[in-house]
């Protein structure tokens, strides 16, 4: 089966995405729906949904996680999604550096990692050249703007992510205050 015929091309409007444990993706949507409507993405274990305010959603689950401890057994990780795009494989690579421009001055003065992890295209985009592409892209933009990089694979303040979900993709940053205010908020 391929991508293509595997599941329906996701929307463009979601700004989170949710992986569940094995086994546990309709018990964990029919939890969340007080808090959001997650989709299925068409790929096992992913879910997309839209959150109002993406940190108080989190915030949110940390709650309801207090109150049904038993969804922290269902839940795999939520990554924020600042923006999502149509992808094409051919041009992934410059797709992702479009993308994340407009976030490279957030990461002015901080350590950061590129992550990018994919579901479909399977032969047509590589992560680990996508991710080092990306990630030499960036450096050389905060350099040429007179900003030091800060390339740090352990514990970086930022994390960029980009979420390849079939035809759609997003992106994203990932903080370390995220990260220990949210320990379902992973990367890595």
């Amino acid at each position: 089966m391929t991508d293509a015929q595997r599941a329906p091309v996701p929307l463009l409007d979601w700004n989170v995405l949710v992986t569940s444990r094995e086994r546990a993706q309709r018990r964990l949507r029919q939890t969340f729906r007080p808090l959001i409507r997650l989709r299925n993405s068409g790929f096992r274990n992913v879910l997309i949904g839209r959150a109002g305010a993406v940190e108080d959603f989190l915030t949110a689950v940390w709650e309801h996680g207090e109150r049904r401890p038993s969804m922290r057994r269902w839940l795999g990780r939520i990554l924020p999604i600042e923006r999502t795009f149509l992808v094409d494989p051919a041009g992934f690579e410059a797709q992702i550096q479009a993308e994340t421009d407009p976030l490279v001055d957030r990461l002015s003065g901080h350590s950061y990692h590129v992550r990018v992890e994919r579901r479909g295209h399977k032969g047509l985009i590589n992560t680990r050249t996508s991710e080092r592409a990306l990630g030499e892209h960036i450096f050389a933009v905060l350099e040429s703007r007179g900003q030091p990089p800060a390339v740090v694979f352990h514990e970086p303040d930022v994390v960029i992510v980009i979420e390849v979900v079939g035809d759609v993709a997003g992106v994203g940053l990932v903080t370390r205050r995220l990260r220990e205010q949210c320990p379902f908020v992973r990367v890595d």
